[in-house]
């Protein structure tokens, strides 16, 4: 979920204000009140559209072609304007983005389209440059922590640990606000990251093997390695216990801060965030964990 469902939730608002029946000219907000909105909280608008793809890795042109470029030319049924999602937009490949890149040049005045993307570099230039970019910056810890007591009943004591490790990013904090065992995947991540880079890599069979039963939960497991690594990065930057989101093991942090030099650190970095691309991608997930540990193991003593 995290940063993907965050993405999609802001989309689905969007589509909301334009869609909505009861909003004044010059306001922004939807009611969430009328019909319209109802239908599209619902997944029911006939004038908002999810385009969906078949394969988990790749949205397919006619998938674009049948869903969206096709569908555009129909106008709307209900209201003046029509809405197109296209979640995870750079699983597009080169033909689809070629076939969608004619009706973003020339879109009809109802038509509006929102494209999700976690990683823009493999969207093509010629349609980054007929779209309008809005990048999504990290929310203040009280507006989240707020957000969770007020809307998903998460009690104070609860919420200090989550929007630490949220990072700004309230779909991230409502994943762990609905994890019941939050707290023992955060203990379980910080073991294996302790133990690691210190054991031989026929060690690694029962973790690897544990964390690749799920490929929903992994990027959970993903997210959690690269807070470890933030600490220590941190650590070595001088900064104390307060700032550490692994607070608890400020002695391992700033003993293994001590082991990596920044060069390390980077390539440590560098193996998560490639890690959760190849999740992504459908690489095989006990390959991916195995070439991870590896890297870090590597560059652990520097």
């Amino acid at each position: 979920m995290s940063q993907a469902w965050e993405k999609k939730t802001i989309a689905e608002s969007f589509a909301e204000s334009i869609l909505c029946e009861e909003r004044k000219p010059g306001e922004y907000e939807h009611c969430g009140k009328c019909r319209s909105c109802h239908q599209v909280e619902t997944g029911n608008h006939p004038d908002c559209i999810f385009v969906t793809h078949e394969k988990s890795n790749l949205i397919s042109v006619d998938e674009i072609r049948e869903q969206l470029v096709s569908d555009v030319e129909i106008k709307p049924y209900q209201g003046s304007k029509k809405v197109y999602i296209v979640p995870d937009a750079e699983m597009m490949n080169e033909q689809a983005q070629n076939a969608l890149l004619k009706t973003l040049e020339e879109p009809p005045e109802y038509a509006v389209i929102i494209l999700l993307v976690a990683n823009a570099d493999l969207m093509l230039p010629t349609l980054l440059s007929r779209s309008i970019k809005l990048p999504l910056a990290p929310l203040p810890d009280q507006v989240i922590e707020e957000k969770l007591i007020k809307d998903y009943y998460i009690q104070k004591y609860r919420t200090s640990s989550i929007v630490k490790f949220a990072r700004g990013n309230l779909g991230r904090a409502i994943e762990m606000s609905e994890n019941d065992d939050f707290i023992e995947d955060k203990n379980t991540a910080s073991d294996i990251m302790k133990k690691v880079v210190k054991t031989e890599s026929y060690q690694w069979k029962d973790w690897i093997d544990e964390l690749s039963k799920d490929k929903v939960r992994l990027p959970f497991f993903l997210g959690l390695f690269m807070d470890w690594y933030r600490d220590i990065l941190m650590a070595k930057s001088g900064a104390g216990r307060e700032r550490l989101m692994f607070a608890d093991e400020e002695s391992v942090i700033t003993e293994e801060a001590g082991e990596y030099d920044y060069e390390g650190l980077k390539y440590c970095i560098e193996a998560i965030e490639d890690a959760q691309a190849k999740v992504r991608a459908n690489v095989k997930l006990s390959l991916v964990l195995e070439n991870l540990f590896n890297t870090l193991s590597l560059n652990y003593g520097d």
